[in-house]
Parts: structure tokens; sequence; C-alpha cells
């Protein structure tokens, strides 16, 4: 009977993982859009006087982040490399191979081109612009992982400590608050991927993988102090 289950189980936790796959790709993709619309919508509104500019400037900044703050890395021996060919590679299969680089360079050289055509080219130059922050940002993201481990290994670790005190000084169990903080775990670690990704404008990659990855350490503490104290 277990040798009849086994391969109906293997192929449900396959198909869990290609669906968790599937839903990070999409959420990806979401991001990307989302920083494109928002980048239009700037463009034309809160940011008109740089146009293009603004986008090209939020490429230099974020690459001057990496140069400054990620000249090290647990993953990657060069991170700024690394995420100059994440940027690259990007580029490349979106806009290269689909011939959009080759359309916008005729529409900016030649003179004759209608206004309607060259603010249309400017808007998907900005869109190019934005898909190398985006590039460079996924890049800092992974680079950034081991902070989220590191966090977790140090709050696994009170966190059980904690525990063992409570379990000989008989301390009251709280089911509510461990589902609760359990729930929160895979929010704190998905909502930089979100929020750091969309974001507009240029911000230091600390501002947003420090503080989100201190709540990911806080919930992994709250997670293994309050389980159950007999198992």
């Amino acid at each position: 009977m277990a040798q009849e289950n086994s391969p109906r189980a293997q192929k449900s936790l396959m198909g869990r993982w290609l669906s968790r796959i599937i839903t990070m790709a999409i959420w990806l993709l979401l991001a990307l859009l989302m920083s494109i619309i928002t980048e239009w919508i700037g463009m034309n509104t809160k940011w008109s006087d740089e146009g293009v500019e603004h986008s090209r400037m939020m490429v230099k900044t974020e690459l001057g982040y990496l140069n400054e703050d990620f000249q090290k890395s647990l993953i990657v021996q060069r991170p700024v490399q690394y995420a100059e060919n994440v940027a690259s590679a990007m580029h490349h299969f979106m806009y290269e191979k689909t011939g959009i680089m080759a359309l916008l360079s005729n529409v900016f050289r030649d003179s004759k081109t209608e206004s309607i055509a060259r603010l249309i080219a400017e808007h998907v130059l900005a869109a190019v612009y934005v898909t190398q922050v985006f590039a460079i940002r996924l890049a800092i993201l992974t680079l950034a992982l081991p902070a989220f481990l590191i966090f977790a290994i140090v709050a696994a670790t009170e966190g059980l400590v904690q525990r063992d005190i409570r379990k000989w000084s008989v301390g009251r169990e709280h089911a509510g608050l461990y589902h609760h903080a359990k729930r929160w775990i895979p929010v704190t670690f998905i909502a930089p991927w979100v929020v750091y990704l969309a974001f507009p404008v240029s911000i230091h990659p600390n501002a947003v993988i420090l503080p989100f990855a201190s709540l990911f350490g806080l919930g992994i503490f709250m997670v293994t102090y309050l389980f159950k104290k007999h198992i």
C-alpha cells in the first residue's frame, strides 16, 4: 500500500513545488509591471521635467549602492559583476532578442519621426531602464538571502533557549500567538521582494532588507519560543 502511494506522494510534492515556482514568477512579473507603470505615471506627473533621465539615473544610483556596500558576498565572489550580468541577461532577452532596442534606435536616429512616436519611444526606453533597475534589485535580494538565514539561525537559537526556560519553569502555552507568528514568517520573507522591486524611486537596499530580515527573525524567534513544551 505504501509503495502504491509513494509515486503519488512524490508527484504531489513536485506539483506543490512547481506551483510555488510559478506563483513566485508571476509575482515577480507583476512587480516589474507595477514598476514600469509607476515610472510611466511619474514621467507624466511628478518627474515630468526629468522624463527618461529619471529612470536612467536610477540605474546609476542602484549600481552605486552595490559598489559602496556590496563588495563582498557569501553567494558570489563579485557582487557588482553578478548584478550587472543579471541586468545584462534580462535586457538581452527582453529587449535585444525581441528587436525593441533596434526599433528604438531607429526612432531616435530619425529626425523626421513624429512627436507621438518619439513620445512612445521615450516611454519604452524608460521601461528598459526600469527593467535594468528591477534586475539589479533582484540580484541584490538574492545576495541578501544569507542575512535572512543568519537572522533565522540566531532567532531560532534564542527561541529554543527561551522555550526550554519556559518548559522547566512551567510557563503557559500560547497556541494563538504561535499560529499568528507562524503565518507571519512567509509574509516577512516575501514582502521585501514585492516592496523593493516595485519601489518607484531609488532607495538603499538596507532600508528595506534589514527591517524585513529583523521581522523575519522575530517571527522565527516567536515560533520556536512558543512551540509546545511537550512533543
